[in-house]
């Protein structure tokens, strides 16, 4: 039994609790985290890491999932981390620039003191390509090109068979939220596929340079995320792919962007858009989850968070990849406006899931497209190396035939 304190100076949202993370999956022991705080205002997507169990919680804890295959618990208070380090080692990751309460880990160490607790502290220092203990010097964990916090070093990057675009900030993926770049990174591990990922800026992205700007690409992922000034961009780019069959999937906000482009195509594009992006769209795509009824007249829920079970629709492209009741993890307040739903379906689109009781889409695909699948949820989340997601791996195998059929 024992408290392992990590201290990490750094940052960066997508590293907090990382090299914790690492050391509690490589000494095979428990891992908690206490109450954190992060500048939403200046990275939005820092606390979108999902609890299975439903709540959100800071994005670098996505490593220790990841890392040990074991879930993330919600934050705990001080007197249940001393409890648990009692019976067992418990790793706890600090970070000064996150630390919600100043005297938090003073605490956590006066606390255990005085319950016979034996404390460890590890001092992190980051090098180029791994974090060491200061002390020691011994190596804790290592970074590869992908971002992604690995206990082996890595190997050498060799050149690239394929290109995709990540539509999103480098900095946002690399620094704030790193699943679903790391998801990407898995995917073409398990189809031992060599990847070069580019980041394409929302923000900057010009509509009308969207051939020159995405031609050098095999697919697109557009990804999930709290920040409404991606959305216009991220809708340019559905438009561009699904007009002109270049493969892409959605995650998230990313599928609520790509249903969004094909209500451009049914209603022009000046018509239509997310009424969490604009209020006042004269065509609201996704509507606020809250207060609204269910058919059998129970309330929807405000905000879905957790692993959430789903019903995939037969004879879907998403029936061949998931099966029945697949259990996906949820982030959101919106749902696809039902009232649009004929109307998509009209212009390709196809339900192939839905949830809570039917009354939420949980994913989208389009009929006679090389691929365009979005799922509302989150499946980067549920990726593991050695173990990716089966809609980022059937992504990236669509790629390699595009890029297959353009070559020939």
């Amino acid at each position: 039994m024992g408290l392992i304190l990590v201290h990490h100076d750094t940052d960066s949202p997508a590293l907090y609790g990382a090299v914790a993370a690492a050391v509690a999956a490589a000494r095979n022991c428990g891992f908690m985290h206490i109450a954190a705080r992060f500048d939403t205002s200046r990275h939005a997507d820092a606390t979108q890491h999902v609890v299975s169990t439903g709540g959100l919680a800071a994005s670098g804890l996505c490593w220790f999932e990841r890392l040990s295959g074991k879930p993330v618990l919600p934050v705990a208070t001080v007197e249940a981390v001393v409890g648990a380090a009692g019976l067992a080692d418990i790793v706890v990751p600090i970070h000064t620039a996150f630390v919600s309460d100043a005297g938090a880990a003073a605490a956590l160490s006066s606390a255990a003191k005085s319950a016979g607790v034996p404390i460890e502290k590890i001092d992190v220092i980051e090098l180029a390509d791994h974090f060491a203990d200061q002390a020691t010097r011994k190596v804790l964990c290592w970074r590869d090109c992908f971002g992604r916090i690995v206990l082996d070093q890595p190997k050498a990057a060799i050149k690239a068979a394929l290109n995709i675009a990540l539509v999103g900030a480098k900095s946002d993926h690399l620094d704030v939220y790193p699943a679903a770049l790391a998801s990407l990174a898995d995917a073409a591990d398990s189809l031992s596929l060599q990847l070069n990922i580019d980041f394409v800026d929302p923000v900057q992205f010009r509509e009308a340079d969207a051939g020159e700007t995405l031609e050098p690409y095999a697919g697109v992922l557009l990804p999930g995320g709290a920040d409404m000034k991606n959305v216009a961009g991220q809708t340019a780019v559905a438009a561009f792919a699904l007009e002109n069959g270049l493969p892409v999937v959605g995650l998230c906000l990313g599928m609520q962007t790509m249903a969004t482009a094909v209500a451009w195509r049914a209603f022009g594009r000046s018509n239509a858009n997310l009424a969490e992006a604009d209020p006042d769209a004269g065509i609201k795509t996704f509507l606020a989850m809250a207060g609204e009824q269910k058919a059998d007249g129970d309330l929807l829920p405000e905000h879905r968070t957790g692993d959430q079970q789903i019903e995939v629709t037969s004879g879907t492209r998403l029936a061949g990849l998931l099966a029945a009741g697949t259990a996906i993890r949820c982030n959101h307040r919106f749902r696809l406006n039902p009232s649009l739903v004929g109307d998509l379906e009209a212009q390709g689109l196809r339900i192939s899931a839905r949830g809570v009781g039917g009354a939420v889409v949980d994913a989208i695909e389009v009929v006679d497209h090389p691929f365009y699948m979005g799922m509302q949820g989150h499946p980067e989340l549920s990726s593991r190396p050695g173990k990716p997601h089966p809609l980022i791996v059937a992504f990236l195998q669509a790629t390699i035939r595009k890029q297959s059929s353009a070559a020939s």
